[in-house]
């Protein structure tokens, strides 16, 4: 199958159903988003990722410690193998050469990150490295696949708001800094495509901007405040979408900020009846996929500022959510 993003016609979003114990498939190539598929996996599945071919779906299993990898060439897709993680896992990330599947995991491990070997014929646990902290939620990999970027953890009952960067051209991540931050409980990182920037949103607020390639990593800038529910990285890297929890009956309220240029400046507020959620851009930037609740949500991105462009019932709530 030469594209396995698209199958029959069909292109193909993710998310995972926290309560349902599965993962949706959702055909985006046509006019209106459909459920075409849903797939069994661990309890309480969370973040997902795809790898860069779009052959194989990663699933994190909050609820039974593992990770599900999903074929999605097949017609059903279907649960290829299931690795123990002995922890509980936050984060997931699978390296740009598609031979690497990085997880956080904590607190009962104490903090940690894995590696999952997919050379093997059957993937498998490679190894395990005590990281500082307990709770780390994001994680990135950098395009060279050289340095893993991870935020959060708690730190003396506080927050330790910090980036981690990892040497990873190893067997297993070495330690090259951290640094601190500058706002409250990071959820979230990603890396552009250059690999110049990388890129934490934080829970309580705020958008810190480092260099990436730097050692330690610079802080190049910061913007932003209120308490984050969401956030997106356009493909090609210029735009972030940040979603800001609504106040109690109220609407949700949406940032997009160009990251294209350094320090970052004033963000285009706009608000939406849809509460944030977890969220992807399609391949070509052109669209916003969000999950609020059991609605899955399209915002046209060509448009200034963006608008609805559909919605569709779907089964939620989701834990995350891909393409």
């Amino acid at each position: 199958m030469t594209n396995p993003h698209r199958r029959n016609g069909q292109q193909y979003l993710y998310f995972s159903q926290k309560t349902g114990d599965s993962v949706s498939v959702i055909d985006i190539g046509k006019d209106k988003p459909k459920e075409v598929e849903t797939i069994k996996v661990g309890i309480q599945p969370e973040q997902l990722v795809t790898n860069r071919s779009k052959t194989r779906l990663f699933v994190i299993n909050r609820g039974s410690d593992s990770i599900s990898i999903i074929d999605t060439t097949t017609a059903p897709m279907e649960v290829i193998a299931t690795v123990a993680l002995g922890a509980e896992p936050y984060a997931i990330a699978v390296d740009p050469e598609q031979t690497r599947v990085f997880v956080s995991c904590g607190p009962m491990d104490a903090g940690s990150i894995k590696i999952i070997d997919l050379t093997a014929t059957t993937p498998v646990l490679q190894s395990s490295t005590p990281v500082r902290g307990l709770l780390f939620r994001g994680l990135a990999i950098s395009p060279d696949s050289k340095r893993l970027f991870v935020t959060g953890g708690p730190k003396e009952d506080t927050i330790n708001d910090s980036l981690s960067v990892y040497d990873i051209t190893a067997s297993a991540p070495v330690l090259l800094a951290a640094v601190e931050g500058q706002n409250e409980s990071p959820e979230f990182v990603c890396v552009n495509q250059a690999g110049t920037f990388a890129i934490a949103s934080f829970r309580q607020g705020g958008i810190n901007v480092f260099d990436a390639a730097a050692t330690p990593p610079v802080l190049l800038s910061t913007v932003g405040s209120g308490e984050v529910n969401g956030s997106a990285l356009s493909p090609d890297g210029s735009l972030l979408v940040m979603g800001y929890a609504e106040p109690s009956g109220g609407e949700g309220n949406y940032g997009i900020y160009d990251v294209s240029a350094i320090p970052l400046g004033t963000g285009l507020f706009f608000t939406s009846s849809y509460a944030p959620g977890p969220m992807t851009f399609s391949p070509d930037g052109a669209r916003l996929y969000m999950m609020s609740g059991n609605e899955l949500v399209a915002f046209d991105m060509t448009m200034h500022p963006p608008e609805v462009a559909d919605h569709v019932t779907v089964t939620g709530p989701a834990g995350g959510i891909t393409l």
